[in-house]
């Protein structure tokens, strides 16, 4: 994360998760991992929506930092007329529902699905671990 940081010269960090949002344990271990130069917020996806259409319309050039778990929740938030880029998969670890597609890159059918989505939106979808790897095309792995 320190290299992601450094490399988009990041001054905020928004994590959307719906279930670490209830999560007071981690979230103060998170607060403390992050740089003190830094601002860390966690939100469910329907605030997150609020937030960031507020903060993109709010005059200011904060680069920002966007986390999620996995495609779904970026969705959301394209359907709710947030805002992004580029949609950077830095790793999405294999589970019981999911299957891999690269490297350390799983998705669950429903994740496959969102990322389809994504994609016909128009949203550019990269894999990029690391800021020095060379980013690599998600869509002709599903």
């Amino acid at each position: 994360m320190t290299g992601w940081v450094k490399h988009l010269n990041a001054n905020r960090i928004i994590i959307v998760d719906d279930e670490l949002v209830n999560d007071e344990f981690m979230i103060s271990v998170l607060e403390m991992a992050v740089p003190s130069h830094m601002t860390l917020n966690i939100y469910n996806a329907e605030t997150a929506i609020d937030i960031l259409n507020a903060i993109s319309n709010d005059g200011k050039n904060d680069q920002i930092i966007i986390l999620v778990k996995s495609p779904i929740p970026v969705l959301k938030m394209l359907e709710g007329r947030v805002v992004f880029d580029e949609l950077t998969i830095g790793g999405m670890g294999v589970n019981e529902n999911r299957s891999r597609l690269y490297r350390n890159l799983a998705a669950s059918d429903k994740e496959r699905k969102a990322f389809q989505q994504i994609n016909t939106i128009g949203l550019p979808i990269h894999i990029q671990v690391l800021p020095n790897d060379a980013p690599m095309e998600l869509m002709p792995l599903l």
